[in-house]
């Protein structure tokens, strides 16, 4: 069946923070003398973005209770294999990523623009799915993304409820006016963006920029925005999971 509509994540899909989190985690971690590289930082951000699929402020502030962060920042250092600091240290941590993040900004990937402009060419609808409790136009414009998103869809639009649940794809695929089967998500984290497109019936695409999800042979996997045109052209002829990558 072709393929009607392509859906978007934010973060790590469409645009990166600068400096990206994982590398200011790292960077942060050795200023209290933790040793850890920055893939790994990445490989446990996404271990613990799984586990709290609807996401979290990126900093903590001083009136919020600290546990949720701590519990959020020992699972992180886990996956990435380092044992998780003494209390004091982990509140200090907190306030020290809470200093290091207050002055982050987003800039889209330089294949963000060029891949959505290929699939409206083609007649394809494009959208934004994202989790942030955000009114994302003014974000969207100063980046250049405005008039290469047909809609963008948050947990704003949706009763709070935002990725993997339903009620975000389903309202993707309302303002889209396609069926689930006409339909593709593209995003970056397996749980959130895979199995929560898949459940609604839209076919899942994972970003894998960083090459930590070639074990993943359950959905479609490409390495940047660059190959969704011609993924696209594919599942016209294909709805089974594409082959892992070779690098």
């Amino acid at each position: 069946m072709a393929i009607k509509a392509v859906f978007f994540d934010w973060v790590n899909t469409l645009v990166h923070m600068e400096p990206d989190r994982h590398v200011l985690s790292a960077q942060v971690c050795r200023e209290f003398g933790i040793e850890v590289s920055e893939r790994d930082m990445l490989r446990g951000i996404y271990a613990a973005e799984e586990e709290m699929s609807h996401g979290r402020p990126l900093r903590w502030s001083p009136d919020e209770d600290p546990e949720m962060y701590i519990r959020y920042n020992n699972r992180v250092l886990a996956e990435a294999g380092v044992a998780p600091p003494d209390r004091r240290t982990s509140l200090r941590l907190l306030q020290r990523f809470a200093e290091r993040f207050k002055d982050f900004k987003f800039a889209a990937f330089e294949d963000a623009a060029p891949a959505l402009r290929e699939l409206r060419g083609r007649g394809i609808i494009t959208g934004l799915l994202s989790n942030m409790p955000y009114q994302m136009q003014p974000m969207l414009e100063r980046l250049g993304l405005a008039g290469l998103l047909d809609h963008a869809v948050t947990p704003l639009d949706v009763n709070g409820v935002g990725k993997p649940e339903a009620p975000i794809f389903l309202e993707a695929l309302r303002r889209a006016d396609v069926r689930p089967a006409e339909a593709v998500h593209a995003g970056d984290e397996h749980f959130v963006d895979g199995a929560g497109a898949r459940n609604v019936g839209i076919t899942p695409v994972i970003v894998d920029r960083h090459n930590l999800f070639s074990a993943l042979t359950e959905y479609h996997r490409i390495a940047s925005l660059t190959e969704l045109p011609a993924l696209i052209d594919s599942l016209g002829h294909d709805s089974g999971a594409s082959e892992p990558l070779a690098h």
